[in-house]
């Protein structure tokens, strides 16, 4: 593992070399893994600098009358303290600052920061959990479903906050910065935006809809990832579906999913099986949408013990690793916004058939 430098220069986020991935994924021909670096790596990380361009990733399938692709919408509430528009460029995908709208959550989350320790208010500098009502009827009706789109742009620049150490079934820090495209397109913002996507689509079918965070900004951090692993019980989701990107070798492209192993830590007991089946939903969504298994592994199931947020769930929960922003390919489509609506479109239809079954 290479550790990473952030270096804060005119509020301006700059990260050094350091290890290419959000996964630290297993290697290839392990089907499994429970790796000493997890989503929420031991250290923040970013892209390396260097990569060799391979073909683009397989075209979509025909997604039907699914929603198109349109970008995330000026927000209609007030504009959040500070921008994350000095981190990225307008060429290398959009940097949403805030959700369209929304509720406040109907449980305030808390979260346990000891071992033993009580359920405490989640801090003012997080971003805010979000919930959004239904939009139309369909075969979502009455179900409530959390996403965590994964990190947060200004974790970069809170590094103190971030590296500290809380309990999740063990001990690990809060955060990391996730990965980013060679252009520097962080991870956190794509994800965010794919929630958005995603979220449109959820309503539309009759879903209520819950988010660990509503904005993407560099003066907020996390929230960090015991808070994320206990949102989806407290506000009474059937499921949680963690969103995030690879920083995989180069030479790989594709998806991939991870779910916590039964480990015997936390609160794996109660959910690893379902956890399977719901990753198993996702994959085939993935798949329906026209996204290939991860090139560079054995396994589109990765079965992982060292991941915070699925120890403390409560909730069936599955991190599905939409696609390599370090393969030139795959990171066209995290880029595009017809891309990003493509991964929505395809998370959306492994939870359709995730739903179908419970």
């Amino acid at each position: 593992m290479h550790r990473s430098r952030v270096i804060v220069a005119a509020g301006v986020v700059v990260m050094a070399l350091a290890l290419p991935a959000c996964a630290s994924s297993a290697p290839a021909g392990a089907a499994s893994m429970a790796g000493p670096a997890g989503l929420e790596s031991s250290s923040l990380s970013s892209p390396s600098l260097s990569s060799s361009p391979l073909p683009s990733a397989s075209a979509s399938a025909t997604i039907g009358s699914l929603a198109a692709s349109s970008p995330v919408s000026t927000p209609t509430a007030p504009t959040p303290r500070g921008s994350a528009s000095t981190s990225t460029g307008p060429a290398k995908g959009p940097v949403p600052l805030k959700t369209e709208g929304g509720l406040p959550v109907l449980v305030a989350p808390t979260w346990q920061m000891a071992k033993n320790g009580p359920y405490v208010a989640w801090p003012n500098a997080w971003p805010r959990p979000v919930r959004f009502l239904p939009t139309g009827s369909g075969k979502l009706n009455g179900m409530v479903i959390a996403l965590d789109p994964g990190h947060d742009v200004g974790n970069g620049a809170h590094t103190s906050q971030v590296n500290k150490n809380y309990w999740v079934g063990f001990t690990k820090i809060c955060n990391t910065t996730g990965t980013a495209t060679n252009s520097g397109y962080a991870e956190a913002s794509y994800t965010f935006d794919v929630a958005a996507r995603l979220r449109r689509l959820l309503t539309k079918a009759g879903a209520t809809v819950v988010l660990t965070r509503d904005r993407n900004t560099l003066d907020s951090y996390g929230p960090c990832i015991g808070a994320r692993g206990a949102f989806g019980k407290q506000q009474h989701a059937k499921f949680m579906v963690q969103i995030h990107a690879d920083g995989g070798p180069a030479a790989g492209h594709g998806f991939h999913t991870i779910v916590p192993a039964n480990s015997g830590r936390g609160n794996t007991a109660l959910t690893w099986r379902q956890d399977q089946v719901l990753a198993k939903a996702m994959i085939a969504g993935m798949k329906s949408g026209g996204f290939t298994p991860a090139t560079y592994l054995s396994s589109p199931m990765q079965v992982r013990s060292d991941q915070g947020a699925m120890t403390v769930s409560q909730v069936p929960i599955v991190t599905v690793e939409t696609l390599n922003m370090r393969n030139s390919g795959d990171a066209s489509v995290a880029t595009s916004s017809t891309g990003r609506q493509r991964v929505a479109n395809a998370l959306y239809l492994g939870i359709l058939r995730y739903a179908a079954g419970i």
